[in-house]
């Protein structure tokens, strides 16, 4: 995981993913995501398995993400 920040309470953080899947699944992924409070942008690379997040850090945490990540692939 990378996790840049800025002075506008903004950051961006890329996570790895396991065995995506297809490109349904990383929409579904970004959807759900972004439902999450502090999210600004989701981008899924389903051939990379990769999640770039832009958040804000005052409101959401890289461990809350990566928690309800972890629920998503649950949930498959």
């Amino acid at each position: 995981m990378t996790i840049r920040t800025s002075q506008q309470s903004k950051a961006q953080a890329i996570f790895s993913l396991f065995n995506l899947g297809c490109m349904s699944c990383s929409n579904i992924v970004e959807h759900k995501l972004r439902k999450l409070h502090g999210i600004k942008r989701v981008t899924v690379d389903y051939v990379t398995d990769t999640v770039l997040v832009d958040f804000d850090p005052e409101v959401v945490t890289t461990q809350a993400i990566r928690t309800h990540m972890t629920k998503l692939g649950q949930a498959t």
